[in-house]
């Protein structure tokens, strides 16, 4: 006996030796990848360039092709990581090849340290093959690689059917120097019980699902019988107060994110379905018109601003907002500067009430004590709008120019004094 608890506390030993020094090996103490998180308006055109290409060209039982730049690649894969994991990636594209590099902090209640990953893909007839991944200092063998990647992958498609969905979408990656080439068979998003294509999105569980409706039948019974104009500044105090009510105070920022989702589509008049489609069934929003300081385009563009923040991220948030800015000066209303205050507005709004529950429980008191509208968005009348592309260039060149920083610098001076920031 004596000898078997000594020969269990050699092996033991053994084994958390073999543990250390396989720590010691993975774990560095720097990132070896730092770099800027950056998405242009560019890069959100061409984006969604592709979405509507797959969604006007490609049938449900077709196979499609897609091509996309690689350093949209290698900026979207370092975004993703940041806002996941915050960490950074890097994507190197070449001819028949691609290097993937992450550098990912260790969660502090774990150790301090960075992982620094690095593994490459191989084009093959199919998909692609790994290979000489690296872990800090560590070597995987390309086997166990490779089996550990399937098993990731089969455990996140059995965590989400939707990402198997995608996974299982996907037929060949082509890599080449500028681009890679995904090829996929598109076989729908599923089948309901009707036996009709129906997309289910991955946004929402029954928890979140049923705040939504509640909140959206509270303002639809609110705003039955109004028909003036109604100050946003009004609507959301309104709405925060039912979240006191309906809020454990445990949770408000969940309620909150929650709310200002559901005001944005009663502020814009869309009906839920068009992102949820468990809401097919829900009433359309009661058509009011509600306004930031007198004008409801400001509130469209803040609380669409402010939606996109508290769901993903302000960076992704003005890229987006600019993007629909330069669209409006080549063919719609023209550039305008009064848009491009209120979507940061909105997205400065939203950024700082989503920081923590302290801050949203902040935010709500803030909404609860009587602001007005030009608390939500400071004095924009002055600024520039309506510029059809050839007179924004010929005023301030592009966005990279001395011209347009002045002016958005001023934007920024002015959202910056605004008092919700300073509480």
């Amino acid at each position: 006996m004596r000898k078997l608890l000594k020969l269990t506390g050699i092996s033991l030993l053994i084994l958390i030796g073999f543990l250390a020094g396989i720590a010691y090996l993975a774990i560095d103490n720097q990132p070896k990848i730092t770099r800027t998180i950056s998405i242009t308006p560019e890069q959100i055109a061409r984006a969604k360039n592709i979405l509507d290409i797959h969604r006007y060209q490609v049938l449900p039982g077709t196979s499609a092709t897609i091509r996309i730049l690689a350093d949209d690649i290698d900026n979207a894969l370092n975004y993703l990581t940041h806002h996941f994991g915050q960490g950074h990636a890097q994507t190197i594209v070449h001819n028949k090849t691609a290097q993937i590099q992450f550098s990912l902090p260790i969660p502090a209640k774990i150790t301090e340290g960075y992982l620094n990953l690095q593994a490459t893909l191989t084009e093959t007839d199919d998909l692609p093959k790994i290979s000489s991944v690296r872990i800090g200092n560590l070597h995987i063998p390309d086997v166990i690689a490779t089996l550990l990647l399937e098993k990731f992958l089969i455990w996140l498609q059995f965590a989400n059917p939707d990402v198997h969905t995608g996974i299982d979408a996907l037929r060949k990656l082509q890599f080449s120097r500028n681009e890679v080439a995904i090829t996929y068979y598109w076989k729908g998003w599923g089948r309901d019980d009707t036996n009709h294509t129906a997309l289910k999105l991955p946004f929402f569980n029954q928890q979140a699902l049923d705040r939504l409706l509640h909140y959206h039948l509270f303002l639809n019974e609110n705003h039955r019988q109004i028909s003036q104009p109604v100050p946003l500044s009004e609507v959301l105090a309104r709405i925060m107060r039912e979240t006191v009510r309906h809020t454990s105070q445990e949770n408000v920022l969940e309620e909150f994110r929650a709310a200002l989702l559901v005001t944005a589509f009663h502020v814009i008049h869309v009906p839920f379905k068009l992102i949820i489609p468990e809401a097919a069934n829900w009433p359309n929003p009661v058509k009011i018109n509600i306004t930031l300081d007198g004008r409801s385009d400001l509130a469209m563009h803040f609380m669409a601003s402010s939606v996109i923040t508290a769901y993903s991220d302000t960076l992704l948030s003005n890229a987006i907002g600019l993007y629909k800015e330069l669209e409006d000066a080549r063919s719609g209303s023209g550039f305008s500067f009064n848009d491009l205050i209120a979507d940061l507005s909105g997205t400065r709004f939203a950024e700082k009430a989503m920081a923590n529950q302290d801050s949203a429980r902040r935010m709500r008191n803030i909404l609860l004590s009587g602001i007005r509208d030009t608390d939500l968005i400071p004095q924009w009348s002055d600024l520039p709008e309506h510029l059809s592309e050839s007179a924004f260039k010929a005023r301030f060149g592009s966005t990279d120019d001395p011209r347009y920083h002045r002016i958005t610098e001023e934007i920024e001076r002015r959202i910056a004094a605004l008092k919700w920031l300073h509480n």
